[in-house]
């Protein structure tokens, strides 16, 4: 009987690759190729978070640049007229602005003092002057004719008075050195103001003096008044008694412009 013997043959690299896998391999070979992608995703993973750090300081840094920007901006609009006509016209430009807002403040100090010299000149002593009646019972004689501005709504008005309430004096700014500052039409009023002194500071100029006579429907009425210290005034004082009539020696001494 023949038997027929049958070889096969393999690629040059097939068997090699047969030996490798049938080879055993060396203990902690396996751990270390399946390690190998670990460490890959975890290097991946620093990289990732270096470029994010790297990222959000950068993004920290414009954020910076953008507020610093912004900070510029808001300085250059605290004086927008002066920092456009610097661009426009450079330093020279700015320069003329500057000396602009100069000359008006200085125009202003000298119409200032030219109201002051006008109102001096003008403000003279009376020893004559007619007691003036009006309807409503108020009473008013002129000590000394202002010169200034008179009371307008609104205004600032500064006096100075001494005031009797049936003959007893009540209040006297003159002898502490505190003049009363109000706004003139304002409610309530200051102190021992009250409608009569107002309605007789209408008819006054800065610089004038009056004595004045109210009548207690113009004055505290019914209810009197009863002045107490304030933390300004530790000193005021005073009592008024219900349906007093009030006497004043009142001198308007400013009427200026509030402040915007």
């Amino acid at each position: 009987m023949a038997f027929e013997i049958m070889f096969l043959e393999f690629p040059p690299d097939a068997a090699a690759r047969l030996a490798c896998r049938a080879a055993p391999q060396p203990p902690g070979q396996k751990e270390q190729q399946e390690a190998a992608p670990a460490a890959q995703q975890e290097q991946q993973a620093s990289e990732a978070a270096a470029d994010g750090g790297s990222t959000s300081v950068r993004d920290a840094v414009r954020a910076a640049e953008a507020g610093s920007q912004k900070r510029r901006r808001e300085a250059d609009s605290t004086d927008w007229m002066a920092t456009q006509l610097t661009r426009r016209f450079g330093l020279a430009g700015g320069l003329a602005w500057v000396g602009f807002l100069a000359v008006g403040v200085i125009g202003e100090q000298v119409k200032t003092r030219l109201e002051l010299a006008s109102e001096e000149a003008n403000t003279r002593e009376v020893s004559d002057a007619q007691e003036v009646v009006l309807p409503n019972g108020l009473r008013y004689q002129d000590l000394k004719i202002g010169g200034g501005s008179p009371p307008i709504p609104g205004y600032i008005v500064v006096v100075d008075y001494k005031a009797y309430a049936n003959g007893q004096l009540f209040e006297d700014t003159m002898a502490r050195g505190k003049p009363i500052v109000f706004l003139y039409g304002k409610r309530p009023f200051s102190g021992g103001m009250c409608l009569g002194v107002e309605q007789a500071l209408a008819t006054m100029r800065a610089g004038g003096r009056r004595r004045v006579t109210v009548p207690a429907e113009l004055g505290f009425g019914d209810s009197g008044l009863t002045l107490r210290p304030t933390e300004h005034v530790p000193e005021k004082r005073g009592e008024v008694p219900p349906g007093a009539t009030l006497e004043y020696d009142i001198s308007l001494l400013r009427v200026s412009i509030p402040p915007s």
